[in-house]
């Protein structure tokens, strides 16, 4: 057992006096960046980034960004979290960028939960690390007292270094029109693993698969999903801080992009240090004096750039409007965020293009990037045509296609 499973949350986070500032949380996730780098190659080899990651994002009290204070956390912006993904992925490991922020965004989710299940977590160990796989693809059948659940689980990215996870599934109740998706609480230790995660984007984030056999989960570690998307979730009537009091997909679409986005930016910045050294082969002309690079990196910086402004714009947005979102806002919110993605893609197949056959290595940053940030934006929450769809639909005063409920 590790030190992380056994403390609870690190003394700076003990007292509101003692809260780190976003200030000191990004620079501190700056910080651990270049470690981040220099484990990438090795963690993709092994399917898994290293514990010692987790165990220093813990010990740099990230995993509190998004935490309520009452439980050792920090409650602040979904900016500051997106901040740190940021700094994160610029290591150009966007699966340690990826895993290591959701750490901090699922103590996010269990703030939405019943009052006892954040009890049944939290009391134990605040740093306690918490896994989802949302996609309702087990069984799920309503029992006295709760809901028993079978079946398999993919995509459960950071599962073994977990002590929680989060499942989603259907409730089908009679009477109704229509099954119920929720979010269900287990222990890890109710769960076995099964080794699927071969994946040619995001490899290091060991996103194997949880096996459920009836398994037995008492009602109050369950919540409707519903009333995360509506702003209506039990945890939100106890930890009254605006930011659990908001649409959840409208605003938390920014833990998929800032781990993206800061891979594409440190893969730019590591593409624009090499090709300074770099010659044609055939004429040994500096490729950085070659017309059409220059253009291509302008284009690509600016991608880049719009992205981050076009995610912040929605960050600042959401922001103003945390505890009463309107429908409009939350289908402009969704179309940003996935646009932003759109463009991040985007800038990676065009950087890929222009580092050439060696920008295929294993050993460059170019193809590693590319890799995952096409990982990520494959995510059925960043999928262009849906919020675009029901952007158009709110346009033209038409109600959200309801193939969609969750979103």
């Amino acid at each position: 057992m590790s030190t992380a499973e056994l403390r609870s949350a690190p003394a700076h986070a003990s007292a509101a006096a003692k809260i780190p500032s976003a200030v000191e949380l990004i620079a501190r996730a700056r910080a651990l960046a270049p470690k981040l780098r220099e484990r990438a190659i090795k963690a993709e080899h092994d399917r898994e980034i290293p514990r010692q990651s987790v165990e220093d994002y813990i010990e740099a009290g990230l995993i509190h960004i998004l935490q309520p204070k009452r439980w050792g956390g920090f409650e602040h912006d979904h900016e500051v979290a997106f901040d740190t993904a940021i700094e994160l992925g610029k290591s150009t490991c966007a699966s340690s960028a990826w895993v290591l922020n959701y750490l901090a965004d699922h103590a996010c989710i269990l703030a939405h939960f019943p009052d006892e299940a954040q009890h049944d977590v939290w009391s134990e160990n605040k740093a306690a690390c918490i896994a989802t796989s949302a996609a309702p693809t087990g069984k799920v059948t309503v029992v006295p007292g709760g809901y028993r659940l079978d079946g398999r689980w993919s995509w459960c990215s950071g599962l073994r270094h977990s002590q929680w996870i989060m499942l989603g599934g259907l409730a089908f109740r009679p009477g109704e029109d229509y099954p119920n998706m929720r979010l269900y609480l287990l222990p890890v230790s109710q769960v076995k693993q099964d080794d699927t995660w071969y994946c040619a984007g995001l490899r290091a984030s060991g996103s194997i698969t949880s096996v459920v056999e009836d398994v037995f989960v008492p009602e109050h570690r369950s919540v409707s999903f519903a009333t995360l998307r509506d702003a209506q979730s039990p945890g939100s009537k106890i930890n009254t801080n605006p930011i659990y009091r908001t649409p959840f997909i409208a605003v938390h679409s920014y833990a998929l992009l800032g781990p993206a986005l800061g891979a594409a930016r440190g893969a730019y910045a590591d593409f624009v240090e090499w090709t300074r050294q770099r010659y044609l082969t055939y004429t040994q002309l500096a490729i950085a004096q070659h017309v059409p690079v220059q253009l291509e990196v302008a284009e690509i910086g600016a991608q880049i750039d719009a992205a981050e402004l076009l995610a912040r714009r929605a960050l600042s947005i959401a922001r103003k409007d945390y505890t009463g979102m309107t429908l409009p806002t939350r289908t402009l919110l969704r179309r940003d965020f996935t646009y932003a993605m759109r463009m991040v893609r985007d800038a990676m197949d065009s950087l890929i293009k222009i580092a050439g056959s060696s920008g295929l290595l294993e050993n460059n940053s170019a193809q590693r990037a590319w890799r995952d940030v096409h990982a990520i934006s494959s995510h059925v929450v960043m999928n262009w045509d849906v919020p675009a769809e029901n952007f158009g639909r709110a346009e033209f005063g038409l109600p959200l296609n309801p193939a969609y409920p969750m979103f």
